[in-house]
């Protein structure tokens, strides 16, 4: 697999799928293996939402303040995403509380 840096959404897709299918494997510690991951790569990749990545994980429930209390670095990406204005990207949120898909409805947290 490539470095984060060079990392292809698809690249974080599967990683994301992996912890999320590893649902037999203990909670806790599929959470805290994403969130740890979440920590390291929003260090190493601009365009890195550790909000929606975590929600791909499934490892909820979660809510953007709880990834923004995990580390200080996590906190400062969900802050910068939160007051980003939807552009080109329409990455699909509104501000650091809610975060909403494209279609303008709340992204689901709850553990499935």
């Amino acid at each position: 697999m490539a470095t984060n840096r060079n990392m292809s959404r698809a690249d974080y897709e599967t990683i994301s799928a992996a912890i999320a299918e590893s649902d037999d494997q203990d909670f806790d510690a599929r959470r805290t293996i994403a969130f740890n991951l979440a920590d390291a790569l929003t260090g190493t990749a601009d365009r890195f939402d550790p909000v929606l990545w975590l929600s791909q994980c499934k490892v909820g429930p979660a809510s953007p303040a709880d990834v923004a209390r995990w580390t200080k670095r996590l906190e400062l990406r969900v802050i910068s995403i939160g007051k980003r204005r939807r552009n080109s990207l329409d990455m699909g949120y509104t501000n650091t509380e809610q975060y909403i898909d494209a279609d303008d409805n709340p992204l689901e947290w709850e553990r499935k």
